[in-house]
């Protein structure tokens, strides 16, 4: 929406709502009648994006704000107040792809026959970090960063891992805090054991972190907040031989599922191991690909997530050295329930190769695809490191880039369209669903904003 229509169309909308509030100091509030229809005839503004004003005119409505339910297309929006004739309404973020607009109340539910024309506001900033590879702590505008992976906690400390790749190199873990205006080393080791700048997780109800060593199966990292996150070396106990061969047993993810309580990683072979986070008991969940029978693709993987929306689903991106070969540059997913568990990974988007192309998750395409996260709603978010860019896949399994020029590199912070990327590697998504970003080749961390 244009800016002077945007603010002709808030206007009317102000004018509406004013004349209709002292029509409404004369009429009578109506209740809501379960015998008779929700009558659904209009709504106003017919396009806007999040946090937008939206009014929706029908009958039998009541005038209870809270007996009422509005939807667009799956993603409940706030409603402020109700005359019995008209809800006013406030427009969620993200609902998805041309949403349609329903109405909940008791027993009743109708939809909108127009769609909603929905549009999504995006903004890219630096948070912190010089274009200088070599790790130096300090405040947000002075500090040098090389983050590969990165999670946050629920209080939006962000957390990630690095390699600074000047000279000897070094590999660490740091603490970036926005609120503190400051970038802190929380681990830094120049060689073994370390946790090689590998994949994060964080239990947001506790705070616990913790970090993938990569190639040592019983190895891992936690990080208490209780302790002021004093980096801690924990060993995996397995009640019988795990059987990853020697060569396969890079671990780079370990992820936490909400779900049942349990972390979760996965070996190069495509074995899956489960870790009591408090006992450290271990256990394969499915064997890789060297036990006869397996479905487990082998190969590296350079991301792993949990959907909260969908807890029991563990998600990884396979690399170029997958095998089978349609398993490569994958977007893949497990479910963890035990009936389901033996289907082993599934791979969710297009075959063919390095490419770009949204749509349909069936249909995209990615280009070395790294890191990917979740927002509370079920909305993945990727870091596509060969095409330069961040992608979305909405909940509704609707793959659309959100920043960056596809195939083309740069640096520079903006809108979606006109923003930059250089090999971005990693990322977070926090409570309100902002996206960081590992810019890895520019050695800045960014910020997505969408609205």
């Amino acid at each position: 929406m244009r800016p002077k229509q945007q603010i002709f169309s808030y206007l009317s909308l102000f004018l509406f709502v004013l004349s209709s509030c002292k029509n409404e100091e004369t009429d009578l509030r109506k209740e809501y009648d379960p015998s008779a229809p929700v009558v659904l005839t209009s709504f106003y503004p017919l396009e806007g994006g999040a946090k937008d004003k939206i009014l929706l005119n029908g009958e039998n409505f009541g005038s209870d704000p809270k007996a009422i339910k509005v939807y667009f297309n799956k993603k409940e929006a706030a409603v402020v107040s109700s005359s019995g004739n008209r809800i006013y309404a406030i427009v969620p973020r993200l609902p998805g792809d041309d949403p349609r607009i329903s109405v909940r109340i008791g027993e009743d539910s109708v939809v909108y026959e127009n769609h909603f024309i929905y549009t999504a506001q995006a903004q890219v900033t630096t948070v912190t970090g010089s274009g200088d590879r070599e790790f130096v702590p300090g405040t947000l505008d002075q500090a040098h960063v090389c983050a590969k992976y990165l999670e946050l906690d629920k209080e939006g400390n962000l957390f990630m891992t690095w390699r600074d790749g000047v000279g000897n190199e070094k590999f660490g873990v740091g603490r970036v805090s926005e609120a503190e205006n400051l970038v802190t080393s929380m681990y830094l080791a120049a060689s073994s054991p370390y946790p090689y700048a590998n994949g994060i997780t964080v239990d947001r109800e506790t705070g616990m972190m913790t970090v993938s060593h990569e190639s040592v199966v019983e190895v891992f990292f936690s990080f208490d907040p209780r302790e002021g996150w004093y980096p801690r070396q924990r060993n995996a106990s397995f009640a019988d031989p795990h059987g990853i061969p020697t060569g396969n047993q890079y671990m780079n993810f370990i992820s936490f599922s909400p779900y049942d309580g349990y972390l979760y990683t996965r070996s190069r072979d495509g074995s899956v191991v489960r870790i009591h986070p408090d006992t450290y008991e271990a256990t394969v969940i499915h064997k890789g690909s060297n036990a006869a029978g397996s479905k487990w693709p082998y190969g590296s993987q350079y991301g792993q997530g949990i959907n909260p929306d969908k807890p029991w689903e563990l998600w990884m991106t396979l690399h170029s050295n997958a095998s089978p070969n349609e398993y490569r540059q994958g977007l893949m997913v497990l479910d963890l329930r035990p009936e389901h568990i033996n289907e082993g990974f599934k791979r969710v988007n297009a075959t063919g190769g390095s490419g770009h192309r949204d749509g349909p998750i069936e249909d995209a395409v990615f280009n070395y695809p790294k890191d990917i996260k979740f927002d509370n709603d079920g909305n993945m978010f990727v870091a596509d490191y060969g095409n330069h860019c961040i992608r979305m896949v909405s909940a509704d399994g609707i793959v659309t880039t959100v920043a960056g020029q596809p195939g083309v590199s740069g640096y520079k912070d903006g809108g979606p369209i006109e923003s930059m990327f250089n090999n971005p590697w990693g990322v977070a998504v926090n409570e309100d669903g902002d996206i960081y970003i590992a810019d890895y080749g520019n050695s800045r961390i960014r910020k997505l904003v969408i609205e």
